[in-house]
């Protein structure tokens, strides 16, 4: 036992100085909130971790400033989704002097990738008419799915701990208390989702498939296939036809759209409507945004159906 106690004492005092010239304080960069706040539950309290595109803004209208592109190279690693999505870092990640490190989520071994559909209308394709574009061969809201959540949990450990060797015991007991509390939420958002798995919606932007797949939900199209689209007149009129068809529950907005368009695909059905953030846009970042946002997403499909149910118990009493 003594033996053993003086070379634990040896050792250390060996390693001890090595370790603290070693050690660094890493500068780490997310782009978006869901992806940040998944690397702020990693790294807790080690190193500075900022967030790329802050308040209300969307990736994909985004543009770098000089300080951001300032603040990218004087990093040491940078966590992104994908160029397409992040469109904004396409020519700061080909920069030939970059001395950063950059992740991007979807090229990662074990992400779960699904195509985009490229109709607005997924069980009627045959009235879908040619001015339906395609909107990319991979859908990149990856983030959606906790599958694919805890996967990046890991990725973005393996990636600190091969970065700062120093705090990789953190990194790892951070990544399995986070994992942990991921397959708790999914449990728990799959529970509340169970008895509405039947019930058809629609959505008004298809940026919600890997959320759909996750838990079993039933979308059957969508207003918009871009976010810079806007619905003609004729396949408002197809949409509302299919909501009365399907007998549609929900309508699901995003921030940011204007209702009067749902308003109309919902008339003449008693389908709620509600809106759901997939981004997390107007939340506090942190490591809590993530749950946050899978949490309420959650209850704004909830709520959209009980305003769906409230709307039928009105006609039935007048």
């Amino acid at each position: 036992m003594g033996k053993f106690l003086f070379l634990i004492l040896t050792a250390g005092c060996f390693s001890a100085p090595g370790v603290i010239a070693h050690a660094k304080q890493l500068k780490v960069i997310a782009t978006i909130k869901p992806l940040h706040s998944l690397v702020a539950s990693v790294m807790g309290d080690k190193g500075e971790l900022d967030l790329m595109v802050t308040g209300g803004l969307d990736p994909h209208i985004y543009r770098l400033k000089p300080s951001n592109i300032r603040q990218i190279h004087d990093s040491d690693v940078i966590f992104y989704i994908d160029p397409e999505l992040e469109i904004f870092l396409k020519n700061t990640l080909k920069s030939k002097y970059a001395n950063f490190k950059a992740v991007p989520m979807t090229a990662q071994e074990n992400i779960r990738l699904v195509p985009y559909r490229t109709t607005k209308v997924w069980l009627r394709d045959e009235e879908v008419t040619a001015d339906d574009e395609k909107h990319g061969a991979q859908d990149l809201h990856i983030w959606l799915d906790p599958a694919n959540a805890r996967r990046m949990t890991q990725i973005i450990e393996e990636t600190l701990s091969e970065l700062d060797p120093v705090n990789r015991l953190t990194y790892i007991q951070n990544a399995q208390k986070t994992i942990a509390h991921l397959y708790r939420m999914e449990e728990e958002i799959r529970e509340k989702l169970r008895p509405l798995r039947l019930n058809p919606m629609i959505v008004y932007h298809d940026a919600f498939q890997y959320f759909e797949k996750a838990f079993g939900l039933k979308t059957v199209g969508a207003i918009i296939m871009r976010a810079d689209q806007i619905p003609s007149a004729k396949h408002i009129k197809l949409l509302k036809n299919l909501a009365e068809e399907k007998k549609v529950t929900c309508v699901l907005g995003m921030p940011g759209a204007h209702p009067r368009i749902a308003t109309v695909v919902m008339s003449g059905t008693n389908a709620g409507f509600d809106i759901v953030d997939p981004l997390g846009l107007y939340l506090d970042k942190g490591p809590g945004l993530y749950f946050q946002l899978m949490t309420e997403m959650t209850q704004s499909i909830v709520d959209c159906q009980d305003k769906g149910d409230l709307f039928d118990d009105f006609n039935v009493l007048k």
